[in-house]
């Protein structure tokens, strides 16, 4: 009859593939490798099956707070799904960056560990302004994930 159950490809929703690099592709790998659902993840992380889904597609960012609710909820690092190991360090404010996106901070949140303003973070990560000495010992806590 010319009737046919196997599902076709060219209609489902652009999927990333299984090597595929990027953060959507680490979430959904790691989805399914704990064999959840979107709605699992969902129901775990707080975020909707829609902004997880697209997440997924790589048809959305991931704000770093929500890639650390996903990490935490997959079990594995902010780090891995954000695939920020590509980041240059080549500077002190390219560190300060990385180290910030590895721990799964906004710019604000970060600021507020430091009891200082966004646009200070900002410039730290700029190379515009050096971190006085008042902020080392907790900086170098952060930038030991790179190491």
């Amino acid at each position: 009859m010319g009737i046919s159950i196997e599902k076709d490809a060219s209609l489902s929703p652009a999927l990333p593939e299984p090597d595929d690099d990027t953060p959507g592709g680490r979430i959904r790998r790691t989805r399914l490798s704990k064999h959840m659902c979107l709605v699992d993840l969902a129901k775990a992380t707080g975020l909707s099956v829609v902004s997880l889904r697209l997440a997924e597609q790589n048809r959305t960012t991931v704000t770093p707070s929500n890639l650390r609710t996903i990490a935490n909820a997959l079990g594995v690092s902010v780090a891995y799904l954000g695939c920020f190991e590509s980041l240059s360090e080549d500077t002190l404010g390219q560190r300060i960056r990385k180290a910030r996106l590895y721990h799964g901070y906004t710019k604000r949140e970060f600021a507020k560990i430091f009891g200082l303003s966004s646009r200070m973070i900002l410039g730290w990560e700029k190379d515009e302004f050096l971190p006085s000495d008042k902020y080392l010992p907790l900086l170098n806590d952060y930038l030991s994930i790179l190491i």
